[in-house]
């Protein structure tokens, strides 16, 4: 007997209501972190902390449109959770992208243009600074 298809989902395993509750949130939970960890977290003018930063920004746009298909399948109108995970995942990107372009013009073409105080931040050779009760 030949099982019918059931759609556009390839695993059986993640479908439903649930799951696309779950990649929605997911979504948000991925894009909001990338998006607070882009400018608070000292990059130190490293292209590869932007890599890292893109990554889970890329991660977030998926899971996004990953709950697309589910909430469709399951006879339900789109989440709005999934447009906030989405944006955020894609703010994020393009914020990364500036950063980027940015690091490489500061780094070999001697031009600086607008950046977070924070992405110029923790670089350089020695000991990182001391915090708190330690700092003298």
């Amino acid at each position: 007997m030949l099982r019918q298809n059931r759609g556009m989902i390839p695993f059986e395993h993640t479908r439903g209501l649930g799951w696309a509750r779950f990649f929605a949130w997911t979504s948000v939970g991925l894009g909001l972190t990338a998006l607070v960890v882009s400018v608070t977290v000292p990059l130190a003018l490293q292209l590869g902390r932007v890599v890292w930063v893109v990554l889970f920004a890329t991660f977030a746009i998926w899971a996004a449109f990953m709950a697309v298909p589910r909430y469709r399948e399951a006879r339900r109108r789109g989440s709005w959770l999934v447009v906030v995970g989405a944006a955020l995942g894609i703010a994020t990107f393009g914020l990364m992208v500036y950063a980027a372009v940015a690091f490489i013009l500061a780094g070999y073409y001697d031009t600086v243009i607008p950046m977070l105080p924070n992405w110029a931040a923790g670089g350089g050779p020695g000991p990182a600074p001391a915090v708190g009760v330690f700092a003298r």
